[in-house]
């Protein structure tokens, strides 16, 4: 995992959700004196100018007053996530109400903070504590999304972005084409020359595909040695096999690793639909499944053949 951002007040970018003029003057005084710059401190009162600047600015953290008549920081922690905008929030009140705080925790809010009780060192120390925190919780749910081997996005990931894709192209009937690929013998490889061979070729083919794909394509490792490519943007399918095809030529050949130049071929299966109206929930599961099965019938050929080979299937 990478190591967390080093916490730097001088350049911290702050919202401060705030409608009581001399709470905000004093929790500004309070910024400045730990080293925010006031330039980078951005004071509103309203949700809709709130939402404006998170959008437009780039914001570290937002200290947000619970109460500002109608609205509540509440609210604007909740339109926040609606509109998938992830910056810590540490929540201001006037008054110490438990119901507060837990409704503070059940959003996610990473601070509580009363204004009576505000020191400049109380409130630095919540600012510090919450920017660590996200970032380790960012990484975290980087790291997830990651094989730690290639730097591909993994198999939840790609699902994801599948899913995506599906509810991007419903109602344009987009084509969307899943092409799915196993290399071959890197069993063999690996019991006959160590793990360490296995991993260079893993490593390697993910470069070459990373290399061929075309700019809107998604590449991932979804297991052990199977690779997957969501493609969209395609107008016949018959180009998803023209792709796939290319694709294929890519990662077959010799490749150097620790001991010396192993030679690869994959099998490789194709999966296209068009993304019309009135699609179940289970296409993703379908397009993967159909795509896996078509990469199988291309095995039992490489087996036979030695050589790369790709099969078709089409989601009706």
């Amino acid at each position: 995992m990478n190591a967390l951002s080093p916490y730097t007040p001088q350049s911290l970018r702050v919202l401060l959700f705030e409608d009581n003029p001399l709470d905000a003057a004093l929790i500004k005084k309070f910024l400045v004196t730990v080293g925010v710059r006031s330039t980078n401190i951005h004071h509103v009162d309203t949700i809709p100018s709130a939402l404006q600047m998170l959008a437009r600015e780039n914001v570290d953290v937002c200290l947000a007053d619970y109460y500002l008549r109608p609205s509540t920081g509440f609210d604007l922690m909740d339109e926040a996530k609606r509109y998938d905008i992830d910056i810590p929030f540490i929540m201001l009140t006037a008054m110490e109400d438990r119901s507060i705080d837990d409704g503070a925790l059940a959003r996610g809010a990473y601070g509580f903070l009363v204004k009576g009780e505000l020191t400049v060192e109380g409130l630095e120390r919540s600012i510090r504590y919450a920017l660590t925190r996200h970032e380790r919780e960012r990484l975290l749910a980087r790291d997830a999304l990651i094989d730690g081997l290639t730097g591909l996005p993994n198999r939840k990931a790609f699902y994801g972005r599948l899913t995506g894709a599906v509810a991007d192209n419903v109602g344009r009937n987009g084509m969307i084409a899943v092409i799915v690929f196993n290399l071959n013998g890197t069993k063999f490889l690996n019991e006959s020359f160590g793990t360490r061979v296995g991993d260079d070729i893993l490593r390697a083919v993910a470069n070459k595909l990373k290399g061929a794909k075309r700019p809107s394509d998604v590449v991932a490792r979804i297991g052990g040695d199977e690779f997957a490519i969501l493609a969209t943007d395609l107008v016949l399918p018959g180009h998803a096999v023209t792709h796939a095809r290319n694709l294929a030529t890519a990662i077959t050949g010799t490749f150097d690793t620790c001991d010396g130049k192993h030679d690869v071929t994959v099998a490789g299966g194709v999966s296209t639909m068009t993304a019309s109206k009135n699609l179940s929930v289970e296409v993703t599961d379908r397009l993967m499944h159909q795509a896996a099965q078509a990469m199988f019938n291309a095995k039992l050929l490489t087996r036979r053949g030695g050589v790369s080979e790709i099969a078709v299937a089409r989601l009706q």
